[in-house]
């Protein structure tokens, strides 16, 4: 196939995972995100079709990835082929509901939020797509297991007073780690976890994190906090990762598998074995295109029919929580709003850069 991807790149980014997935799986990929030093891209100002028609061929899909920066470019609903997404961050954001409504097929990170989002697209073309590892960067390297507890995650200031940075200084304190507070490349981050006897990690949201996967691609033993999410039918509890309830249990259980290397050893092949076996990228692109390819499959996006009033209402609730104050501005030129009515359909995304 060839398909059209579209997010905003950055080296760790699940996106460019998936890409190099389709590129391994034969697929031609194109690249249609945003620019950025590293990489050419197209402005979010340029509608969607303008970009494809100026490709040399035709895409047989297009695949927008959550989460995107401020890219969610006009005519989605208008392309004459499929289109997916892959929605990541669905536990932290409701106006990823509106934006699954412009796509055929839908794809969520968390099963939990599967129902909610059959019934906001009202088709079934919403599937679970869990995250996944890399084996090329997230590979179990030949190095001593050097850290006790190793991490490697988002402790930005939106973060600081929840239970992952409070668990993370005491961590820290007790035992032997990496820096935590630094930010780190691909093939770091695969270095880190083979260096880890204990890859930790502690959801933002009963969200299964990408941690859990990258942890067992490098043998490390996954110690995360219980959650729901199809974590269960992921992963056996116990025999391939181990949760914790609380810090208390935490703690314990630090301590129990530092001081029985055999026990943590088995746990953390176990789990090595279930990530290499069904949880890569390209797993997951496999399962993504043998959906979009059913024989029933339809281009069923409820904003290909939905109204112009019905599209800019949902776009600008996407373009707020975006923070694409310009798509905005530009949409209400083309509709030739008064300046009065620009602005205040401006403020609510005039407020979130304030605040945010």
């Amino acid at each position: 196939m060839h398909i059209a991807i579209g997010y905003r790149w950055f080296p760790t980014a699940a996106a460019f995972h998936l890409e190099r997935a389709l590129v391994e799986l034969g697929h031609r990929v194109t690249y249609v995100g945003l620019p950025c030093a590293d990489r050419s891209g197209y402005d979010s100002a340029v509608p969607i079709n303008e970009v494809i028609g100026n490709l040399s061929e035709l895409p047989d899909l297009y695949l927008w990835v959550d989460p995107a920066g401020r890219y969610f470019p006009a005519g989605i609903e208008d392309l004459p082929f499929p289109t997916a997404c892959y929605l990541i961050d669905v536990h932290l954001g409701e106006w990823r509901r509106q934006a699954a409504r412009f796509f055929d097929a839908v794809f969520i990170a968390q099963k939990d939020f599967l129902e909610g989002f059959r019934r906001t697209c009202g088709h079934d073309q919403v599937y679970w797509l869990p995250l996944a590892a890399a084996p090329d960067v997230h590979k179990r390297a030949d190095v001593p297991r050097t850290y006790d507890v190793g991490f490697v995650g988002n402790i930005v200031f939106a973060h600081r007073k929840t239970a992952r940075v409070r668990r993370l200084k005491a961590i820290s304190g007790r035992w032997v780690t990496n820096d935590f507070y630094r930010t780190y490349s691909p093939a770091e981050v695969g270095d880190v976890y083979s260096r880890s006897r204990i890859v930790f990690n502690t959801s933002i949201a009963g969200d299964v994190t990408m941690r859990i996967f990258e942890g067992t691609a490098c043998g490390a033993l996954v110690l995360t906090d219980s959650v729901a999410n199809g974590l269960e039918e992921l992963f056996h509890i116990g025999r391939e990762i181990v949760t914790f309830e609380d810090d208390d249990d935490l703690w314990g259980k630090i301590d129990h598998y530092l001081q029985n290397e055999t026990e943590r050893a088995r746990i953390a092949e176990a789990g090595y074995e279930r990530t290499c076996s069904q949880h890569t990228y390209v797993h997951r692109m496999e399962w993504m295109l043998k959906c979009i390819r059913q024989p029933a499959f339809e281009r069923t996006a409820p904003m290909r029919d939905a109204s112009p009033t019905e599209r800019w209402r949902a776009r600008r609730e996407i373009y707020t929580h975006l923070h694409m104050l310009d798509a905005i501005l530009d949409a209400l030129r083309e509709m030739r709003c008064n300046p009065v009515l620009r602005a205040w359909q401006s403020l609510p995304c005039l407020l979130r850069r304030w605040l945010f």
